[in-house]
């Protein structure tokens, strides 16, 4: 009986300082996470935890990926080890895991230009033009109708997204008010959203005469966006 409980006691002197040793429970998955430059910020999953102890997040490189709490902001394309970590909680003893966060480069369509992770517009000395609450970022480059739409839709144009192709009368009416002149606009035929009368065409309004003919979506035209 003396040896039985010599032996019980043993147990529970090693059960405790296996309870305090730097070995925790164990956590669950932290899966890799990828991003692209200039995603929105977004909050980590901790891994599941037998511990009630609260998860603290840490970045490995903080210009990739910052940390507040649990919301990471992403920075530069790279890769940042992503590390979530338990303290002491009563006999829960501290622990930890980690992941790679993946933060690729964007990829902008020219002539779009990457600005910290955002496409936005390429400069150009011609004039923006405000009417009323509406503005129009000047024709400088020209496009396929599908990549005009595209970037009209997608690029960051000071400051603010989404813009979108003007309709046949908007442009027409801008021409003919004569706001254009002197802005140092292309003087050639620009892209509406109007569709043309045949198939895969669309109206194109001419930015010096106001001219309106349809045009073969696969052509080019000048592009003007509007917001």
């Amino acid at each position: 009986m003396r040896f039985q409980r010599l032996s019980l006691t043993a147990a529970a002197a090693l059960l405790l300082l296996a309870a305090c040793s730097d070995n925790g429970v164990q956590l669950g998955e932290f899966p890799p996470i990828t991003k692209t430059e200039g995603d929105p910020p977004f909050d980590l999953v901790a891994p599941t935890s037998d511990s009630p102890a609260p998860f603290e997040f840490a970045s490995s490189d903080n210009a990739v990926a910052s940390i507040n709490g649990k919301t990471v902001t992403i920075g530069r394309a790279g890769v940042a080890t992503i590390t979530a970590r338990q303290g002491e909680r009563g006999s829960y003893n501290p622990t930890w895991t980690s992941t790679t966060l993946t933060v690729k480069a964007r990829v902008c369509e020219a002539p779009s230009v990457n600005e910290n992770g955002v496409c936005v517009a390429p400069a150009t000395t011609a004039g923006y033009v405000s009417r009323g609450e509406v503005m129009w970022m000047p024709a400088s480059f020209q496009l396929n109708w599908a990549k005009a739409d595209a970037f009209c839709k997608n690029t960051t144009i000071k400051g603010q997204k989404p813009w979108r192709l003007p309709t046949r009368n908007e442009l027409a009416e801008l021409v003919a008010s004569g706001e254009l002149d002197g802005r140092g606009w292309k003087g050639g035929d620009a892209w509406t959203k109007t569709a043309g009368a045949a198939a895969d065409t669309y109206a194109t309004v001419n930015l010096l005469s106001g001219a309106a003919s349809d045009l073969a979506a696969g052509d080019e035209a000048y592009v003007t966006c509007l917001r």
